[in-house]
């Protein structure tokens, strides 16, 4: 187990209850969770506990010449997907009527989402902007279509996790906790000199949805 651990953590996954229960049972214990810190340590990366042991992610221990690229590239993909990332949870929690911010654990049905969606027109409209650009750009119309394409995509990123193969119930991984504390840490860091980086990736409206 120690290896797929280390394998799942250096692939860039958030290990959490619903991505990898095995891997995050094994990162619960304290001493297999040092263990591969001190094997992760030997190449400049430790692991980062999110909000008390609600996931791990490896990360570097520190920002160096040789490392800046990556950690560059690696935010940037965050940066590409919030925005829309965030668009459709505020749509999926107005179609399901949801009037807490989504967290780890918490489940989308596509046939709920489908039917709160259908016969609202700002809905619709604001289902077909977020299909129109970006990271859920799609040539689809049909609405069924587009949301079982975006919600095929948050899993491809790990945000969610299909339940069971052909099932069209997601659940949320704790990757959506992670990210905010990504983005507060590329809005405050002026030394990796992101090139997307001309404005805060959030407003205060956005931010509270985590």
């Amino acid at each position: 187990m120690f290896q797929h651990t280390v394998e799942l953590l250096l692939q860039g996954h958030t290990i959490c209850q619903v991505s990898q229960p095995d891997a995050y049972r094994y990162l619960s214990e304290a001493s297999l969770l040092e263990k591969v810190n001190d094997y992760l340590r030997l190449i400049n990366r430790k692991v980062k506990v999110i909000e008390d042991g609600l996931a791990f992610v490896a990360c570097y221990c520190t920002i160096e010449e040789e490392n800046r690229s990556d950690i560059r590239a690696q935010l940037k993909q965050v940066r590409d997907i919030f925005r829309p990332l965030v668009n459709f949870l505020d749509l999926a929690m107005t179609a399901l009527v949801h009037d807490c911010a989504m967290r780890a654990g918490d489940t989308i049905r596509l046939s709920e989402l489908l039917r709160g969606i259908e016969n609202e027109p700002t809905l619709k409209q604001q289902l077909s902007l977020l299909t129109n650009k970006g990271v859920f750009k799609t040539n689809r119309s049909d609405i069924a279509e587009q949301l079982n394409f975006i919600l095929k995509k948050l899993d491809e990123h790990g945000y969610v996790q299909r339940m069971d193969t052909g099932s069209t119930i997601y659940q949320i991984t704790a990757k959506m906790n992670y990210i905010h504390e990504l983005i507060d840490f590329i809005n405050d860091s002026e030394s990796l000199k992101l090139e997307t980086q001309d404005s805060p990736i959030f407003d205060d409206a956005q931010s509270e949805m985590f």
